[in-house]
């Protein structure tokens, strides 16, 4: 945990109007704890916990804090259905939220000035050549052809249909 880099990440999400409300999501209570070390891909833990790679410049990590914040505010991205067969759109609506959240993630980057990204996502340079109101469907439908991952992205689409599968009676 470092309470003060933190801090300086919420206060560069607070200076873009993109990530004010993202901020203000994470200044809410209950905020889960930031920590920060080696990460692969920085994630909102099972257990409630936001790992941000430590190596992240402060706009990209700020970004990537900006995103899993969102998470939080909104809850986890997995609903899990009430009825057995389910999962199907319950991994659905979960793709359409880290849609949402990536999205996100790179209006931040832009706004707060990150131009070479350590992460980059591949979608990242048609997202930006596309109109305004299809990049959040494009993000998507990259999500849905990579279930099981792609670079700086967990393999969502796979993950969230085991976990419900797991939970389901």
């Amino acid at each position: 945990m470092d309470e003060t880099r933190t801090g300086v990440l919420l206060d560069t999400l607070g200076r873009v109007p993109e990530g004010r409300e993202a901020r203000d999501a994470a200044r809410s209570a209950p905020f889960p704890r930031v920590c920060f070390g080696p990460a692969a891909v920085s994630a909102l833990t099972s257990e409630g916990v936001i790992m941000l790679d430590a190596s992240l410049g402060e706009g990209e990590a700020a970004a990537r804090l900006g995103h899993l914040s969102m998470h939080v505010a909104r809850g986890s991205p997995l609903v899990l259905p009430e009825d057995r067969g389910g999962c199907d759109a319950a991994v659905e609506r979960a793709l359409a939220a880290e849609a949402d959240a990536l999205a996100l993630e790179l209006r931040l980057r832009r706004a707060l000035g990150v131009t070479s990204p350590k992460i980059p996502y591949a979608f990242e340079e048609e997202h930006w050549r596309a109109e305004p109101e299809a990049r959040t469907p494009l993000v998507l439908a990259y999500l849905r052809a990579h279930p099981d991952g792609a670079p700086g992205l967990d393999a969502l689409g796979a993950g969230y249909a085991r976990r419900c599968r797991e939970a389901r009676p």
